[in-house]
């Protein structure tokens, strides 16, 4: 009996030393099929540090939440009416995920429907398109932690002028 317990505690003490698995990595789809209009930098040269895609037809296109896997998604609607082709600087809509290790992922830029509610899926519907051509209101995916901007999840995947089609892979979230 002895030797069973010193053999349960050193199998124990080495499954102390085993480190935890690292979290998967979940895939981010195109939320919508679109021209890549920003990534870093914007046009103006300023830090941007995310993806802009192209909304198309506004109001038409439906828009998901672009990361692969169940997620449970907060949707954020600051402005409840569709807003097509204007400059005017108003509210973002967004829907986000928080991750355990405190990053969050953020779809923002879309306009409100039936879809837009706080709920549990796999790149699932949140809403319409907004105004095509308008830098505040393409589709913007972007991953942060802090108030800090992370773009090593679409480096080397995805590059301005690109045109995605829809579920085409934008980056990964490792």
């Amino acid at each position: 009996m002895p030797r069973t317990l010193k053999t349960l505690g050193a199998l124990a003490a080495l499954a102390a030393l085993v480190p935890a698995p690292a979290p998967a990595a979940r895939d981010v789809e195109a939320p919508l099929a679109g021209t890549v209009t920003a990534t870093t930098y914007s046009s103006s040269g300023a830090f941007h540090g995310a993806v802009d895609i192209d909304g198309g037809t506004c109001g038409t296109t439906n828009v998901t939440t672009a990361v692969v896997g169940s997620l449970a998604w907060n949707v954020v609607i600051n402005t409840p009416n569709t807003i097509c082709y204007t400059n005017l600087s108003i509210p973002k809509n967004e829907v986000r995920h928080t991750f355990a290790d405190g990053f969050t992922f953020r779809v923002m830029h879309f306009n409100p429907s039936a879809a837009s509610v706080d709920k549990t899926c796999d790149r699932c519907n949140i809403g319409k398109a907004s105004s095509p051509g308008n830098p505040d209101s393409d589709i913007h995916l972007q991953r942060d932690k802090s108030g800090t901007k992370d773009t090593s999840w679409y480096s080397g995947y995805t590059t301005k002028g690109e045109a995605l089609s829809l579920s085409e892979r934008v980056g990964v979230l490792g």
